[in-house]
């Protein structure tokens, strides 16, 4: 008995695979993961309406291959950390500072996504700071200048 076809990445051959399929280049990795992961994987990827593969390519693109991954990849290095203490590290100062109950209950009252309220207020911070740096110099720079008597 012969062994399936083979293309060149090594895979399997698949006559009735049609080339509009998988785009150029794709393959098949294979990753090794404890049960509880696939697990999570499948649920995650069943909610998103996916299958398994597409969402954790989706995912992996994400942290290798997007602007945020390529910044989080620059603050691992700067850190020497690994990526993924980067990201865990991230998500663990969002979520035990950020009040993300209340963000979503000021976004519902406003009308907005959520992330777009967290944005609307980011910025209103910022601005409502940068004005008190601005009033505490005009403070001490006015202090500087008043006569001693």
């Amino acid at each position: 008995m012969s062994s399936p076809k083979r293309n060149n990445g090594g895979t399997p051959a698949n006559p009735q695979t049609r080339q509009d399929e998988h785009p150029e280049g794709a393959c098949r990795p294979t990753f090794y993961m404890n049960a509880e992961l696939l697990a999570a994987i499948e649920s995650q990827s069943t909610a998103e309406d996916k299958k398994r593969s597409p969402f954790v390519a989706e995912v992996l693109e994400f942290l290798l291959a997007s602007p945020t991954g390529e910044q989080l990849r620059e603050n691992a290095q700067k850190h020497r950390r690994s990526l993924v203490h980067e990201l865990e590290s991230n998500l663990v100062l969002f979520n035990e500072h950020v009040p993300t109950d209340r963000i979503v209950e000021l976004a519902a009252a406003s009308q907005r996504h959520p992330d777009q309220m967290l944005v609307r207020l980011i910025l209103l911070g910022l601005r409502v700071y940068e004005r008190a740096l601005a009033r505490m110099e005009a403070d001490i720079e006015g202090n500087h200048e008043s006569p001693k008597g």
